[in-house]
């Protein structure tokens, strides 16, 4: 029997479109909702920096949802992060949906986001890609991100002399900026061919700029105000061997970058020791940094990809996360036994 699904979240870098083409490939249909109540850099930035000021605006946008929802009966509410809405809310969707079974995900850590903890209790099932918020927090599931299809057939094309020895692409961060900035042209200079793409919210950059020390001296010259788009990803990618992700200082969990290169079977330079955890791990692959050791990685940057068992590339699959959020399942053991 087809279920019907109420998907509310971010559509940061298309992910949303990948996740309901997935919920209508395994039986669903899906009504999709943004999980905050505009995508205009003001709007982003202000419940980034002060929410209290988007109060109303939010409660409206709350209210449109449950007006046109309120005749509809859904089997799932499939909730990801939850970054705007209170728990008054979600009570008063769940008295609107007393047949459906409520699920949350958070693929950012409860430090950046610690709001959320009230909510959790609220859901049937929640899950995290953090295994540290896991750990510490009751009712709280570990389910690593995902890759979609188009980082698998990345993985499968047979390609020849790539244009690029290290892609970068992520928000700017502080940590990831200051790390950045100094790292990437001392590896240029010894001829490390690398694609840099800095992405900052404007609003952001200005209050970054006048409050953060890390980012006093920047200049706009070194950002990218609009996102590349999946397609433009995607690209750079088909032309890159090897992936640098540096993980957010307030996150212990694998970022989406992380689980993407896995699927397009490429290597990785991460500043996330946890890695070394998970089951995928293979030191050919996979290159570790905590100090920046320009040999070290000139010396990974030659080895050759290795490829890894076809099993765990599977479960790490859009396919099977959601399987396991439509099924409501446990973690399926994505650790190293004994690390």
């Amino acid at each position: 029997m087809r279920k019907n699904v109420l998907y509310i979240g971010t559509p940061f870098f298309g992910y949303y479109k990948q996740i309901i083409a997935e919920f209508e490939e395994q039986g669903c249909s899906v009504d999709y909702y943004n999980d905050r109540p505009s995508e205009s850099a003001l709007t982003k930035g202000l419940i980034k920096i002060k929410r209290s000021l988007m109060n109303s605006l939010i409660q409206k946008y709350f209210d449109k949802i449950m007006a046109e929802t309120q005749n509809k009966s859904y089997d799932i509410i499939f909730i990801v992060n939850c970054k705007v809405f209170t728990p008054i809310m979600i009570r008063k969707l769940k008295d609107s949906q007393k047949d459906a079974r409520f699920i949350l995900y958070m693929w950012d850590s409860l430090t950046l986001y610690p709001n959320s903890k009230d909510l959790i209790p609220l859901f049937d099932r929640a899950y995290s890609f953090d295994s540290d918020d896991c750990d510490n927090l009751e009712g709280l599931s570990f389910l690593p991100l995902f890759y979609g299809k188009t980082y698998e057939n990345v993985g499968e094309e047979v390609v020849g002399k790539r244009l690029y020895d290290i892609v970068s692409v992520c928000t700017a961060h502080p940590n990831r900026y200051i790390i950045l900035k100094e790292l990437f042209p001392r590896l240029e200079s010894n001829g490390v061919r690398i694609f840099s793409y800095m992405f900052l919210n404007k609003l952001q950059y200005f209050y970054n700029k006048a409050c953060l020390s890390a980012f006093k001296g920047a200049r706009s010259s070194e950002f990218k105000f609009i996102p590349l788009s999946e397609k433009e990803n995607i690209e750079i990618l088909k032309k890159s061997n090897t992936v640098f992700d540096i993980q957010h200082n307030q996150q212990s969990g694998l970022t989406m970058r992380t689980i993407e290169t896995l699927g397009a079977k490429r290597k990785l330079i991460t500043t996330n020791t946890n890695v070394k955890k998970y089951d995928f791990y293979n030191e050919k692959n996979i290159l570790v940094v905590e100090e920046y050791d320009l040999n070290a990685i000139e010396t990974f940057l030659k080895h050759e990809y290795e490829p890894i068992d076809e099993q765990i590339y599977e479960k790490y699959s859009l396919h099977s996360w959601l399987e396991t959020i439509i099924s409501g399942a446990d973690s399926k053991g994505y650790f190293v036994v004994g690390l």
